[in-house]
């Protein structure tokens, strides 16, 4: 029976084996079907990945067209290379017959020797079969495909065949894919100039072609990173081919010796700015992961559709815009100079545009110069041939005013005669840049003149974190300064500062010092200028954010943590780390703490600081007493007096400059050292040596009265007693020269004086003379013995004690400007901040996608960014993609959006507040006149245009110091759904910036290109690009808006809408006067309190460090 049925089994195996081999033998030799045709192949190889805008259907671009393939051949391969592949992906590829029994045991091997996946043992013919058929998952039966399509390659190619059609179709990156894209792109060469080495590192990173690549990284340590793994994964190849005879040993010690020589070469064509973003976020380690999900190891043949969040008409108008303005601001900056147009479109590499749409910019040559005045035409034959096109007067226009402006001022305009100038700057045969204006088939293009500009810029438009367009300089190519390039934005970062504010305790309608200054920090001396001359020494919050107030910015800065109680203080320490730490449920030591605040903050605690943190707890201690005394005068003056540590150093090494500069130094520069020597001379240790010497000068003037002549061999006092002769006050100062209504008292005077108020007037006398007119006497005394008592509190702790450090000025801006940079972390700027009191004033450099999502954060409450954070490649290419799908139509990967709240309601609503009153009454009130609804071609809306109202915007000028850079960030609402208004929400966040590339300053003459002057116009022309495409008229309702004005409406927090006065700086109007929202001419600030019974205005003050939000929430 056991024989019978053995038989059986060994006939049913055979039979089945035959029956196997026969199937196997059909689909692989009779029938192997079209995939594996010659042509169906070449067809793969040769396929694209189309690029969408976000409706999905129009084109945006390609990735790996003809352009961005280079075939090799087999024969055209080094040996090398094939030796280098073999190697390190299949060293039995000669000799398998497409899969590899021993490949695969020994990968097994190896993998349990490991504990973990270190080797793979599929062949380089299974690699190829899955990279060519696509296997659609990790199913079994996907896997006996994927195994039949390679024993297909293998029966019916040759081994050569096989390793060509592979060597042809390893992703490279987002430019392309095989063997001579890789040779080109990482070393520049061709595929036969490339030595061992650079042959090794190609075959090592056909797998992980992003790991390895220091191109595509964007950080000094990333592209360190890659290239460590470069040269460990290059090794690891050398090491097979030596260990496999295919190089020798001295071969192989001179290239791990050698060092891989990157250098970029170009391959095919560049891509334009969002192409070049779309290929960085399909290379990013996220995008890969995910396809690979789906068995998508080469997105190269893989054939998706890539969506984006681009508006395809937005995208191309605001380049367009960009332009535009460049052109104009080159030409104000450096003239229309036909030498020097010629030389540079000369030697330039760019070619322009390809098509004749409006909005284009392309280069051409003139053919014909007739006519003038108004009837001057200009032929142009366009470049590329495009056909020709005329450039007539209006076409002109611009570059004729940009033009006078150059020649004579900012105010200039063009006058009868400035045409036929710039014509001088014109002839046949001269090469131009011109942009379409309207384009016809029936007549000539009709073309406005531009010049190819040097100063360059950036514009970029968010909603919800994604980009929905971008431009990112004239060439749209190459560099993308609207994600890449490091700025410094100025003034755009006095919003961050208030911001800050407003979560630490401070209020809108709080008033800050805005008189000049000096502050110390870290032992040096900083004395902020303001950009323009303000007549206000205190202004609001509100006021100082609408007039761009640098002294008040910087001083708030200063002051951030003094609305902290000791507690929240603490708290905020803690969250930025400069409490003593605790780990493990231990706190960090005293000796650990001090040293990590000593050497890593670089504070000093010795006798002088502590003195100087016994003033300022002195100050703050004696605040009830002197209000209740009716001293607030001088209690005003006390609070903004500085301690004065190093004044005396400062004035010293501030005189010995001036000595050395004198000769070439400016009026300006001289000027403004005197104010500063002036600064210096303020400070309560100066007023500590003029109480000294007022108390040997009485000594000196009593002792005469008893008749005692004082020895003038002892007198050492430099200053003297002078008298108001208006107000009737006495004050001791050191002056050579009295000024004013102040006359010096003579010795006879002042004698007969005392004698008639006798001894206890006496006393009363000198308490009340003003030390350099500042405090009284009997004040100082008050203070002093107030500074005693505090220091010898502060002596009786550890002087690196948390409590002593919270008294320390230098501690104290420390923890604000640590919290100063991680709430702009958390409002998405990834660079490293600098800890500097210049902060408000842009002296860090951000990018313009970190700076216009920063400001979605500050009007929104919130920030949406995309994917993983932790991912190393970063998740800012995100922002473009919409989603990817396969050919089919299958989603394969959508970015995951992060939103994380930042700020509550409140601190959200006054923000908005601020940035609405700088389009209204500040520096961005030229928006509000350029931004308006507009009917469409079909004069739909026409109803809403007629009102011509002003459209409620938010933004902020950001104006770098020497004019180095000019900005603008800023927010176009959304609409409320009932259509009577807009919302602080749902809308854009628009960033435009333009400056030279290499940071020269854009001055000429009395030009300034400040924020408002060179960033303004294209952020207002793209957020009226952005009213016309989102169809803003066709919400609003027609009825409300012409009764109430279109205004910004928002939900009842319990904010106030309070009268301010101009003349005083933004202060609020006392008794305090509430506003209507609709009336949009009256100044008025948005804040939060209640009102007395007096009808004065009390403010609200909250804490609520961004922390007390929500956590991260995915959507």
């Amino acid at each position: 029976m056991f024989k019978k049925i053995f038989f059986i089994f060994t006939i049913f195996s055979v039979l089945a084996g035959a029956a196997l081999t026969w199937w196997v033998y059909r689909l692989v030799v009779v029938e192997p079907g079209d995939a594996i045709r010659p042509e169906n192949i070449r067809k793969i190889l040769g396929k694209e990945s189309e690029v969408y805008y976000s409706d999905g259907v129009t084109k945006l671009g390609v990735f790996f067209d003809t352009a961005h393939r280079q075939y090799v051949t087999f024969e055209e391969t080094p040996k090398t290379f094939v030796n280098a592949l073999v190697a390190s992906e299949d060293e039995r590829f000669f000799q398998h017959v497409g899969f590899d029994p021993v490949g695969i045991v020994r990968a097994m091997v190896r993998n349990i020797q490991a504990g973990k996946i270190v080797q793979g043992g599929s062949t380089l013919t299974q690699q190829t079969a899955k990279n060519l058929f696509k296997r659609t998952d990790r199913s079994l039966e996907a896997k006996v495909k994927e195994l039949l399509f390679a024993l297909r390659l293998e029966y019916h190619y040759s081994k050569e065949q096989i390793f060509e059609f592979y060597a042809n179709q390893f992703y490279v990156s987002g430019n392309g894919h095989g063997f001579g894209v890789a040779a080109r792109y990482y070393f520049d060469k061709t595929p036969q100039e490339l030595t061992l080495l650079e042959s090794a590192f190609i075959a090592g990173s056909v797998k992980r072609p992003n790991y390895y690549n220091p191109f595509i990284k964007k950080s000094t340590e990333a592209i360190a990173t890659a290239r460590s793994r470069a040269k460990a994964r290059t090794r690891y190849v050398l090491d097979k081919m030596v260990e496999l005879g295919m190089i020798g040993e001295a071969e192989h010690k001179e290239a791990v010796a050698a060092e891989i020589e990157f250098n970029e070469g170009k391959v095919g064509y560049a891509l334009d700015h969002a192409m070049e973003l779309v290929r960085d976020a399909v290379s990013s380690t996220e995008v890969l992961n995910a396809l690979e999900a789906y068995d998508i190891t080469n997105i190269a043949t893989s054939g998706v559709r890539i969506i984006t969040t681009v508006d395809r008409e937005l995208q191309h108008k605001a380049l367009a815009s960009l332009r535009g303005e460049l052109s104009r601001l080159d030409v104000r900056l450096r003239g229309y100079n036909r030498d020097e147009v010629q030389a540079e479109l000369k030697d330039l590499g760019y070619t322009g545009d390809s098509e004749v749409r409006e909005g284009d910019y392309v280069f051409g040559n003139i053919v014909e110069i007739k006519g003038k005045g108004k009837e001057i035409e200009i032929t142009v034959e366009l470049e590329k041939q495009l056909g020709r096109g005329v450039i007539d007067s209006a076409g002109l226009a611009e570059m004729v005013s940009s033009q006078v402006k150059w020649q004579n001022n900012l105010w200039s305009e063009p006058a009868a005669g400035d045409q036929e100038k710039l014509l001088q700057q014109l002839q046949t045969g001269d090469r131009v840049w011109v942009s379409i204006r309207a384009p016809s088939k029936d007549h000539p293009v009709l073309l406005s003149l531009e010049k190819f500009p040097q100063v360059q810029g950036g514009a970029i438009v968010l909603k919800d974190g994604a980009i929905k367009g971008m431009a990112g300089g004239a060439e749209n190519r190459f560099f993308n300064r609207a994600i890449h390039a490091k700025r410094t934005m100025g003034s755009a970062f006095k919003t961050l500062v208030y911001a800050a504010a407003l979560q630490l305790g401070w209020n809108t309608a709080d008033v800050l010092r805005n008189s000049r200054d000096l502050f110390v920090f870290n032992g040096q001396p900083y004395f902020p200028r303001p950009d323009h001359k303000s007549p206000f020494e205190w202004v609001s919050m509100n006021w100082a954010g609408v007039l761009s107030e640098n002294v008040a910015s910087v001083w708030l800065l200063a002051h951030l943590c003094d609305r902290l109680s000791p507690a929240q203080f603490r708290e905020v320490a803690t969250h930025v780390g400069l409490a003593p730490q605790t780990a493990s449920g231990e706190e960090e030591s005293y000796r650990s703490y001090s040293t990590r605040i000593r050497d890593r903050y670089g504070i000093i605690m010795n006798s002088e600081m502590l003195r100087s943190a016994a003033y300022r707890k002195a100050v703050e201690s004696l605040e009830t007493d002197f209000v209740f005394d009716g001293m607030l005068d001088e209690y005003s003056i006390l609070q903004n007096l500085h301690y004065g540590q190093n004044f005396d150093r400062f004035a010293r090494d501030l005189s010995l400059g001036l000595q050395q500069r004198n000769a070439t130094m400016s009026k300006p520069e001289a000027d403004e050292l005197e104010v500063r020597k002036q600064l210096l001379s303020r400070s309560y240790l100066r007023l500590k040596s003029l109480r000294g010497e007022l108390a040997e000068f009485r000594s000196a003037v009593e002792s005469g009265l008893e008749g005692v002549e004082p020895d003038p061999f002892e007198q050492t006092v430099a200053a003297g007693l002078f008298v108001n002769l208006v107000s009737g006050e006495y004050s001791f100062n050191r002056l050579l020269q009295p000024s004013g209504y102040l006359a010096r008292v003579t010795d006879h005077l002042l004698r007969s004086t005392l004698e008639e108020l006798g001894p206890s007037g006496r006393v009363l006398f000198w308490e009340k003379v003003k030390l350099d007119g500042q405090l009284t006497a009997g004040t100082f005394d008050k203070v002093e013995e107030q500074i005693n008592y505090e220091q010898q509190k502060l002596s009786e702790e550890l002087p690196y004690s948390f409590e002593v450090l919270s008294q320390v000025g230098d501690f104290r801006i420390t923890v604000g400007l640590h919290y100063l940079i991680q709430l702009a972390g958390q409002l998405g700027i990834k660079g490293n901040l600098e800890p500097v009191l210049s902060f408000p004033l842009g002296s860090n450099v951000v990018t313009l996608l970190e700076a216009t999502r920063m400001y979605e954060g500050l009007v929104t409450g919130s920030v949406t960014t995309f994917g993983e954070p932790h991912q190393e490649d970063g998740n800012d290419s995100l922002a473009i993609l919409s989603r990817i799908e396969s050919e089919d139509g299958k989603v394969l990967f959508e970015p995951k959006p992060v939103r994380r709240q930042v700020f509550d309601q409140k601190t959200t609503l006054a923000i908005g507040g601020i940035l609405e009153n700088v389009v209204k009454f500040g520096t961005g009130k030229s928006a509000g006149d350029k931004v308006k609804l507009r009917a469409d071609e079909q004069g739909s809306g026409a109803e809403i245009a007629k009102l011509n109202l002003p459209v409620p915007l938010l933004g902020k000028t950001g104006t770098a110091n020497n004019y180095t850079n000019a900005s603008f960030f800023g927010y176009l609402p959304g609409v409320m759904a009932s259509g009577d208004g807009m919302v602080q929400q749902d809308g854009f966040a628009i960033g435009t910036y333009v400056g030279f590339d290499d940071n020269q300053p854009m001055r000429r003459k009395a030009s300034r290109i400040s924020g408002a002057a060179g960033a303004l116009p294209t952020w207002c022309e793209i957020a009226n690009v952005l009213l016309k495409e989102q169809d803003y008229v066709s919400k609003l309702d027609p009825v409300d808006i012409s009764f109430y004005g279109l205004i910004l409406k928002r939900e009842d927090y319990g904010q106030m809408n309070l009268a301010v006065t101009l003349d005083q700086g933004g202060k609020l109007v006392e008794p305090m006067a509430p506003v209507s929202v609709t009336v949009r001419s009256q100044p008025a600030i948005l804040t939060f309190g209640t009102q007395s019974d007096t009808g004065r205005f009390e403010i609200e003050r909250n804490f609520r460090p961004f922390w007390s939000h929500a956590a991260p929430a995915s959507q």
